[in-house]
């Protein structure tokens, strides 16, 4: 009987052994293939804030959905100096226009400001003719 004994104990400490083992290489081979990928802070991506004159801080958010990847491939530093790009679309008597802010690595920035922490709204806008009178006023709207 000892020695069915000491068979059993042999048994189930080689089961543990193989356990650890498989555990660890998988923890391993996890690490290794499976690696987080860098943040958008590692990749030198952020928000852009500066703080103005009047101590007010303004915020422009990074656009999400982008591809990472072709920012990080650019020789370029993300940041400014920014272009804003427009795409207008006219349907009847309605204008479409698209507004899309760019860094210098082609980042694209969310629409919107925040100042001191709050969305701002949508600015305003007035349409002149060429004799300098008011055609059209109104509010651009977000989305």
């Amino acid at each position: 009987m000892a020695d069915n004994s000491t068979r059993k104990k042999k048994n189930i400490l080689i089961v543990f052994a193989s356990l650890v083992c498989i555990v660890a290489v998988g923890t391993l081979l996890r690490g290794f293939f499976f690696s987080t990928p860098p943040s958008r802070d590692q990749q030198g991506l952020s928000a852009l804030s500066i703080t103005d004159e009047n101590g007010d801080k303004w915020v422009l958010d990074l656009a999400k959905g982008q591809s990472l990847s072709s920012i990080k491939g650019s020789d370029e530093k993300p940041g400014p100096p920014l272009q804003i790009k427009t795409d207008v679309q006219i349907k009847g008597r309605d204008v479409s226009i698209g507004l899309v802010v760019e860094g210098r690595a082609s980042e694209k920035y969310a629409g919107g400001a925040r100042k001191n922490g709050r969305w701002q709204p949508p600015p305003n806008f007035k349409i002149v003719g060429s004799s300098g009178n008011i055609l059209a006023t109104g509010a651009f709207k977000y989305g």
